[in-house]
């Protein structure tokens, strides 16, 4: 039987934290023992289990108890309120060295395997839309087989191809747009209206405020709720927003080129332009003509490249 040692440097780099035995069982039996490390990731874990046992990566589903060791649901799983790091470690509840796990494994169908492995395959080509529409409904019906067409390919607007029982479950819908907000243009456009739903949404993703409808773009709760998340998220919501102070620094220091869809007033503002500038000189195109020559702004684009001595003494302005 091949051991995961067996593939010197595979895992080498990775062999890190607290070192523990992992007691492998599937329908009730075991099926062996081996070594992990408290930084391996799932699929690191899958990959033990592979040249062990020779079950495929994609063929398998490990469980911790009730938690699935998976990549892809770890990432549509995770909640806006804990952070971890994804390592073993932190998901199996921090193993110490020589203690020993228990996990079950259970295998994906034939067609699921296969999917995934095809579909791992197209990852630089992009274009998955094919291989999602023509996949049996035993896939299409599938969680996992779905969510990792967003996780590992973007390709959102496949999501069309699920099947019907999910695209009609909000908590599948959530979980798309916690990998990828842009989802709810396609198979959460019924749900932008409802407040509870958007409300958990952008809790879960806060750039899930751009796909609500207008009146909850202009609802101030809903607005700070992204803006604590990604203060970026601002140049999505209603125009009254996009003139507060306040809102418009937190933005502009954290992506100056934002300035872009701030108020007109926003724009003249200096003490604005001058976060925006400092932290994205490019920004300057947005700022009003009336600042171009603040000296403290010269500073800032010629410190950017973006202007140079001669330029400012030929043109007089930007």
């Amino acid at each position: 039987m091949a051991s995961f040692d067996d593939f010197p440097g595979l895992n080498e780099s990775r062999d890190k934290g607290p070192r523990f035995q992992v007691r492998v069982s599937t329908l009730g039996s075991l099926l062996g023992m081996l070594t992990a490390y408290g930084e391996w990731r799932p699929e690191d874990l899958k990959e033990a289990v592979e040249a062990n046992w020779n079950w495929s990566t994609h063929r398998q589903r490990l469980f911790f108890g009730d938690l699935e060791l998976c990549d892809v649901l770890l990432q549509a799983n995770r909640h806006p309120d804990r952070s971890y790091s994804g390592e073993l470690w932190d998901l199996l509840d921090h193993p110490r060295d020589g203690d020993v796990v228990d996990l079950n494994l259970l295998s994906r169908t034939a067609e699921q395997e296969k999917f995934l492995a095809s579909l791992s395959d197209m990852l630089a080509d992009g274009d998955v839309s094919e291989l999602v529409q023509t996949a049996p409904a035993e896939v299409r019906g599938d969680r996992n087989c779905m969510l990792a067409v967003i996780a590992w390919n973007y390709n959102y607007p496949d999501l069309q191809f699920a099947s019907e029982e999910l695209r009609a479950d909000r908590e599948f819908i959530l979980q798309c747009v916690t990998i990828y907000a842009r989802c709810l243009w396609c198979i959460g456009e019924h749900l932008v209206g409802d407040r509870a739903f958007m409300e958990e949404a952008i809790r879960r993703s806060p750039f899930a405020l751009e796909y609500a409808t207008d009146d909850l773009k202009n609802e101030e709760a809903l607005v700070r709720l992204a803006l604590k998340g990604a203060p970026s998220a601002l140049s999505t919501a209603a125009p009254r927003f996009r003139d507060m102070k306040e809102l418009v620094l937190s933005c502009v220091t954290e992506s100056g080129y934002a300035l872009r869809d701030m108020s007109d007033r926003m724009k003249s503002d200096r003490e604005v332009v001058l976060a925006a500038v400092r932290q994205c000189p490019q920004a300057i195109e947005y700022a009003s003509p009336d600042l171009l020559a603040d000296p403290e702004v010269l500073v800032l684009l010629k410190a950017g490249n973006l202007w140079s001595d001669d330029e400012q003494s030929n043109e007089g302005g930007w």
